[in-house]
């Protein structure tokens, strides 16, 4: 009886312990920058030409939409937006007082590495081991769509961790916005506009992605960066999630995991200046 009696204490204790331990991970919040680096403007009718997070849908800047996502989430802590040197006083006019604005001209992956020392200095040097990534063109974003991927993206061991939206979740709840999509054996996809990211990603990772973007008009030289065995998965359409994890993994030398997302407003983004009249009807 008192073994008995010793093992339900035990079973009592980790239980307890596990409990805790949901408890904490789902408490936890992250710092968010918002990736607004770029040139990035826009040219819509009676708006002139401004910068794209600041042209508005129907009376109210894109960033404001952005911005009333973020603050509906649960697991956001502060956020940082990331801009060129161009728009900064545009964007210092605009900003509300609790997010904080970073200067950057370099490619995305500088304005993030950027953006996470602007962090980390505020914080007086502590180290950010994981800040998520919003691009700044998705005005249907949601609190409930970043608590979500932030709940899946964080027990998974990775140091990048990317959205990808069902096709189906897409033509569903916003038909009438075209999307760009790949096949993959688990469905057809769209790319999301959130990430995951570990700071020790940088800067290490910021040379080989120069070197993937400049390869994007040569399809030769991306085929022989790819392989022909990758090349060919894809031509049959036999490519998987997991194919993809794993190349991006070895190719960048990280751990890149994805996460299939049904919320659309992740996947959902203006890329073009036209796109803004439909948009405005989903508001």
């Amino acid at each position: 009886m008192a073994g008995i009696s010793a093992n339900l204490r035990r079973k009592r204790k980790l239980k307890n312990q596990n409990q805790n331990n949901t408890k904490n991970r789902i408490m936890k919040q992250y710092d968010l920058i918002i990736l607004a680096g770029g040139k990035g403007m826009v040219t819509l009718p009676g708006q002139g030409t401004r910068a794209r997070t600041l042209a508005e849908l129907r009376g109210r800047r894109l960033l404001d939409y952005i911005l009333d996502g973020v603050k509906c989430s649960s697991r956001i802590d502060t956020v940082t937006l990331v801009a060129h040197s161009v728009n900064r006083e545009a964007f210092r006019q605009a900003l509300p007082g609790e997010v904080q604005l970073c200067i950057c001209d370099g490619s995305m992956a500088e304005c993030a590495c950027e953006a996470i020392r602007s962090v980390q200095k505020r914080r007086g040097g502590a180290e950010t081991i994981r800040v998520v990534t919003v691009c700044d063109d998705v005005p249907f974003l949601t609190g409930e769509a970043l608590d979500d991927f932030i709940a899946r993206a964080e027990v998974l061991d990775a140091d990048g961790v990317y959205a990808v939206v069902r096709k189906e979740a897409c033509v569903r709840d916003y038909p009438s916005l075209k999307r760009t999509f790949f096949h993959l054996r688990e469905g057809d996809f769209t790319g999301g506009n959130v990430s995951m990211v570990s700071s020790t990603l940088f800067p290490d990772c910021i040379e080989k992605m120069k070197q993937v973007f400049a390869l994007r008009k040569n399809p030769l030289k991306l085929a022989g960066w790819l392989g022909v065995p990758f090349i060919l998965k894809m031509l049959l359409r036999r490519l998987s999630l997991k194919d993809v994890e794993t190349k991006v993994s070895a190719l960048f030398g990280y751990k890149g995991r994805a996460v299939i997302t049904d919320y659309a407003c992740i996947g959902t983004d203006l890329d073009r200046a036209e796109e803004w009249p439909e948009a405005e009807k989903y508001l």
